[in-house]
């Protein structure tokens, strides 16, 4: 293991290293690691109280992965004081699991477990920690369940047809929905279907429904007149073979799942996406973070009536209250290998969703948290949202120095690793498995950026070759 010497000093007052709040509130936070440098040991705590945009990089095999699973596992830690987090304002977390390896977060450490399980045991209790209970639920969108290799306790997502916007229609086609004729058709069903009606073959008028479903659609594709005249068999064919397809969906089937199931406070929800293709994938996480940052704004702007509109009533003021009580707590939004749904020249209905969930989510309790080994390949629009980074082995020029731009402590005014000079792009290159330098522009007290090392999960790490 280096040794690593920076200066100055990271904090002007000995004791742990709570960052992350400019009001360093302190009132919410997540052990992220223990100091790497040399000097005395401090404990780096994430101070959590206000709204977050934090990335992890670091190249495959130095531990993003880990250090993501580090902070979902402080979210689901549960409301009260543990080692590894102190909870007291309600939140919830959904982890949009590209690569579904964070299910495993379900699984306790056990010294007398499986060889893996026993080995990161080990791991764990060598650095002075011991498994905590989790509160986190599984999730899969419906009809890409396998029950013969599923974990127990896995439930079902489904999506109503009616919350997608056309974008969403268009992606979910791979077509343009503006210029492309098969696109302007799924946009003309869709508006018949939903707001205006239309009229069949056999001269029945079908009212509008705003809550419609894929058979509706199906049903206007085949026997609306308008429709019928103005498109080419062809065209009408193709999207009748491909919305009957997404008709037989489980997923789209239904009412769709209430995401008040998916978020509550002090859970966290894990989305298992692996399965699922990267169009359907791309709608998935579109429609459902759009419909995060929907609720939490109304749910924000409640909660300051409540707060500052002394004209309320009684029986408004209840049922403002109501209205908050059965709403979305303060969430977070966690994704690894983030890359592929917001990578950079790409545009994409899930990209547009989660850049502007970066922009605007902190004004109404969202935090976002995102992983990749490809910074340089991730979306400036997301990247400039970042204020927080834990940036572990980088050795590719261009990510280093992408990295590097993001950081945004003061910069340290020296470093050394093993007694040798260099500057943050040599340091980023030459830390260990686990190592990571740690940044945060919300930290007053914070002098220079510094290098931890990330605490062990407490509970099995599912990011491993099998």
């Amino acid at each position: 293991m280096a040794t690593y010497k920076l200066a100055p000093d990271v904090v002007r007052k000995p004791g742990p290293i709570v960052v992350g709040d400019p009001a360093e509130r302190g009132v919410d936070r997540i052990l992220v690691g223990q100091s790497a440098e040399a000097g005395p040991f401090r404990d780096v705590w994430l101070d959590a109280t206000g709204e977050q945009v934090v990335a992890v990089f670091g190249k495959r095999g130095t531990g993003k992965s880990y250090s993501l699973g580090v902070l979902l596992e402080g979210l689901a830690a549960g409301s009260g004081n543990s080692k590894i987090a102190h909870l007291e304002t309600p939140r919830g977390a959904l982890v949009l699991d590209i690569m579904d390896i964070f299910w495993t977060s379900t699984l306790p450490l056990a010294e007398d477990g499986p060889p893996e399980i026993s080995k990161q045991f080990k791991v764990m209790k060598k650095r002075g920690f011991s498994p905590t209970p989790l509160n986190v639920d599984l999730w899969i969108p419906a009809g890409f369940e396998r029950s013969e290799i599923d974990p127990p306790g896995i439930r079902t997502l489904a999506i109503s047809p009616a919350s997608l916007s056309l974008d969403d229609w268009g992606s979910l086609f791979e077509v343009d929905i503006y210029a492309e004729p098969r696109g302007m058709l799924i946009a003309d069903a869709i508006q018949h279907v939903s707001s205006e009606g239309y009229t069949r073959t056999d001269g029945a008028n079908v009212s509008p429904n705003q809550q419609f479903t894929l058979p509706e659609v199906l049903d206007c594709l085949g026997n609306d007149v308008d429709l019928i005249s103005n498109y080419q068999d062809t065209t009408l064919r193709s999207i009748r073979q491909r919305m009957a397809t997404y008709a037989a969906l489980p997923l789209f089937q239904g009412d769709g799942t209430p995401l008040g199931e998916v978020i509550r406070a002090f859970r966290v929800s894990i989305l298992m996406l692996g399965r699922v293709p990267d169009a359907l994938k791309r709608v998935i996480v579109a429609a459902l973070v759009r419909q995060i940052l929907r609720i939490r704004r109304d749910v924000s702007f409640a909660q300051k009536r409540l707060e500052l509109d002394s004209s309320l009533s009684s029986d408004e003021r209840g049922s403002i209250q109501q209205f908050v009580k059965t709403g979305l707590p303060r969430t977070w939004v966690l994704m690894d290998e983030a890359h592929i749904l917001v990578g950079s020249g790409q545009s994409s209905v899930a990209s547009g969703a989660l850049i502007k969930y970066a922009k605007e989510g902190r004004n109404f309790g969202l935090s976002l948290a995102v992983a990749t080994q490809q910074p340089s390949a991730l979306d400036p629009g997301l990247l400039s949202q970042v204020e927080t980074l834990i940036l572990h082995q980088l050795t590719a020029p261009h990510d280093a120095s992408i990295a590097a731009k993001g950081i945004r402590s003061p910069a340290p005014s020296s470093i050394q690793v093993d007694g040798e000079n260099t500057d943050i792009e040599g340091l980023l290159r030459r830390l260990g498995q686990g190592e990571a330098l740690f940044s945060c522009g919300n930290a007053p007290s914070l002098q220079r950026s510094c290098v931890l090392r990330v605490r062990p999960r407490v509970t099995a790490h599912g990011g491993y070759e099998a």
